[in-house]
């Protein structure tokens, strides 16, 4: 009996060192489509993605060189990243019918988002934060990221162009609203400012977000 006791004690002990099991991460969704190298971590683990691997809430997602990534969410929105990219899915909850809402976060990179349910239902439970601006989305496709052209030579900046749909684009500094197609706006990189006056990309603008995204 003292045994048995004994090992029970052993094992609580053990138990408790160990803390409380870890919760299963929140399915967000799924790579679509991959080029080149990629991988999610989570927790201070990392592991390499593939075609067809999930993706969860709470994940690090980062691109290498050369690389693209299409993450296609459980609500059918998708986000492709161009190569040396690095987001967070920092919010996903999908439940048809039910409270859905989701949260993204641009680290690093050139994007294309296309809006799923979520925002087709209520927009404003889609929240989408760059390093320069935050997006309120109306339902839409764009794209956004670090671009070389737009701005003055020399000066890191910020682009967001919009396809279809509507988004506003706003800083500390101003907002503005890209609602017809081909829009675009730039932010500097290096100091907080206003977006620029929205105007038509000229054609050297969008062939340098659309390129970086190509497959």
């Amino acid at each position: 009996m003292k045994q048995r006791f004994g090992l029970f004690a052993g094992l609580l002990v053990i138990g408790l060192l160990a803390g409380p099991p870890l919760q299963a991460q929140q399915e967000a969704g799924q790579i679509e489509r991959q080029k080149g190298a990629a991988s999610r971590s989570a927790a201070g683990a990392s592991s390499d993605l593939a075609q067809g691997a999930r993706v969860f809430v709470g994940d690090e997602v980062r691109t290498g060189p050369g690389a693209r990534l299409l993450i296609r969410f459980d609500d059918r929105s998708m986000l492709t990243l161009g190569e040396n990219a690095r987001i967070t899915i920092d919010r996903f909850i999908y439940a048809p019918g039910g409270e859905s809402n989701q949260a993204l976060n641009i680290l690093q990179g050139v994007f294309r988002f296309a809006t799923g349910q979520i925002a087709d239902n209520r927009p404003r439970d889609v929240a989408f934060t760059t390093p320069v601006a935050t997006v309120g989305i109306r339902g839409t496709v764009f794209v956004g990221g670090e671009l070389t052209v737009g701005m003055p030579p020399g000066q890191p900046h910020y682009g967001f162009q919009i396809t279809e749909g509507a988004i506003e684009v706003t800083s500390p500094a101003g907002s503005v609203v890209l609602d017809e197609p081909g829009e675009g706006t730039f932010l500097p990189l290096t100091r907080v400012a206003a977006p620029t006056p929205v105007r038509q990309w000229t054609e050297e603008e969008a062939a340098e977000a659309r390129d970086a995204l190509a497959f």
